[in-house]
């Protein structure tokens, strides 16, 4: 039996004064982070996460935000209505 060990690379990245941060070539190669690419920024207590952003519906994205342990602010009309796809 083999046992695969996920382990994640951590680097310190200095915050300029435009709240910039600069992703090291290869991380970005590793997960398709091309130019332009957008990224979603996760508030998380012990920090902020930055994850690849998917090409989700506005339902699948609120769903997704839920899941993940976000809040989602507005009213349960206007979420019904991102969930069920109805414009």
């Amino acid at each position: 039996m083999t046992w695969r060990v996920r382990v994640s690379e951590t680097l310190a990245m200095r915050v300029t004064g435009k709240g910039q941060i600069t992703i090291p070539p290869a991380m970005r190669r590793k997960h398709g982070l091309v130019p332009r690419a957008e990224v979603e920024l996760v508030d998380r207590p012990e920090g902020v996460l930055v994850i690849k952003a998917a090409k989700l519906s506005d339902g699948k994205r609120v769903f997704s935000a839920l899941l993940r342990g976000g809040k989602i602010r507005g009213r349960t009309s206007e979420w019904l209505r991102l969930t069920r796809g109805d414009e």
